[in-house]
Order: structure tokens, then sequence, then C-alpha cells
């Protein structure tokens, strides 16, 4: 089974395709905000490397965020539209899960975060679950979520953990908040408020060091699309935690319903309940 990964969330990008038991090749680079214009080549590009055709994918995996909003349209639009033309099934994958995905040895709680802009973070908690099969020796790793997907201040985050994550992970009879591993991309300023609120309880990994691949946002899909959990095409949408603000021109009030020019507070800015679907 042939599997084309996507995941286009941030200005790092990561293509992989890869069979059950087989990565046959893998892109991870900077995209910037070029999402729109590498995606396509790269894909190209990788299938030609690994000697496949678009025709031979049985399965599209696609990373749906949170995530940079034009980063995220970008994979998903190219998968759903993949998986429609190809026939194929499509299966979506949150970005805060392929970020603590990479961190299956790690024995306690995970923090996925991503930068969110406005002094916020997106954020996930997560634990393992280790399946042993003595017949043949192999270990697998479940993950496991813990929480919501958040959108919050490093501070309210940090409130959050030590309110809930002891009752899910702590040592019974212990009221200490176990040491949480973060991880993902996040600034310094981030990083020291958390840090400043959780001294004893947290270790944070460099950005490099949880760079997303899009090989493990694979190993993600095909546990999904074994337990036969697949994405409809037509509902599947980027995971947006905040809706965009969106200002609207004094000069097109009367074509949006807005207020008449001599109303008060002309330039006030609405978020428009329709205005993004995806």
């Amino acid at each position: 089974m042939l599997l084309l990964a996507l995941d286009t969330s941030t200005r790092q990008a990561s293509i992989a395709l890869c069979t059950e038991e087989t990565l046959l090749g893998e892109y991870t680079w900077l995209v910037g905000n070029n999402h729109s214009i590498e995606l396509l080549e790269r894909i190209r590009r990788l299938m030609a490397e690994c000697g496949h055709t678009m025709q031979a994918i049985d399965v599209i995996a696609v990373a749906t965020g949170p995530g940079s909003f034009n980063g995220l349209r970008v994979a998903v639009t190219a998968a759903k539209t993949l998986a429609f033309a190809l026939q194929v099934p499509l299966i979506g994958v949150s970005t805060l899960d392929v970020i603590a995905a990479h961190q299956q040895q790690w024995r306690g709680p995970i923090c996925a975060v991503l930068e969110a802009g406005r002094s916020e973070l997106y954020a996930a908690c997560y634990a393992f679950d280790e399946t042993y099969e003595e017949q043949d020796g192999v270990l697998t790793y479940t993950l496991r979520r813990l929480s919501d997907y958040l959108l919050d201040a490093p501070e309210a985050l940090t409130h959050y953990l030590q309110e809930h994550l002891s009752a899910l992970v702590g040592v019974p009879g212990e009221r200490q908040l176990p040491v949480t591993l973060f991880c993902g991309e996040m600034s310094e300023t981030s990083r020291a408020v958390l840090h400043q609120h959780l001294p004893e309880s947290s270790l944070f990994l460099e950005s490099f060091q949880s760079a997303r691949h899009a090989s493990v946002l694979a190993y993600l899909a095909f546990q999904r699309f074994l337990g036969g959990i697949i994405d409809d095409p037509l509902s599947l949408e980027p995971l947006y935690l905040r809706r965009p603000s969106i200002t609207t021109s004094v000069r097109k009030q009367p074509l949006l319903g807005s207020k008449t020019p001599g109303s008060s507070n002309p330039t006030e800015t609405e978020r428009e309940e329709g205005a993004l679907h995806h």
C-alpha cells in the first residue's frame, strides 16, 4: 500500500511517500510563505525519484493544523483534490499530533505547541501507550491525546496543566505535577514564560529537535487507516482554533450589509461568520 503524506502547516513543510513498512522518500524543507508555489513541484519530484506515478498512490494523508491559515489551506486542498482525482481514501491528522508523535520514547506527558500569534500558543497534551508483542519482539507506541486542542497564552496554558494534567497522568497520592516535555515551534519568550511557571515540571526541546517529518504523519495515518478511520474529502477541513478577523472597507459597507457611511464607528472590525469555511 502506497501512502503520500503532506504537511504545510507552518513555514516548515514536509512530504513523504511510504508503504506500511518502508519510507521510500521524504522532503522536509523551509518553505517560508511559498507553500502554493513549491508543494506540487516537490510532489512531482518525489514521485519521480521513487519511481512511482501518481496513479500508484493508494492513500493520501494530510496534516490538518492548527497552524498557518494559508499553509494549511494549500496542503488540505491539494490532498482533497488528489483524493478525488485518484479515488483513494483521505486521512487527516492534527499537526499537534504529529509533533507529539516524534517523542514516542518519552515516558511522561508531552505538550506539543505551535506559535499562534497574538502572544498565544496552540497546544495539546499527550502520552504514549506501549504494546509489546512477545512472539515477534515488536514494540509499538500508540499516541493518546489527554487534552482538547487548546489556544491559550503561555501563562494560561501552565494553569491548565496544573489543574488537569496531574489527575490524568500523575502518581496517585502525589500532588506534584509530573515532568512535562514541551516540543514544537515556540519562541524564546513563550518558553521563558512556560518555564517560569513550571520550573520543576518542564523540559524543552529546541525547535530544530522538534522538526516535523511527514513520515511520522504517514505512520499515524496508517494506524488510523488500519483501524478503519478515514475522512470524507467533502467535509475534511483544516483545524482552525481561531477564526480570522476581517476588517470591512467603508467603501464596501453597503455591499456587505454593514452600517451606512453616516453611522458611528464606520471602520469597526467585524468577525464575518461565514467568511472562511476552510
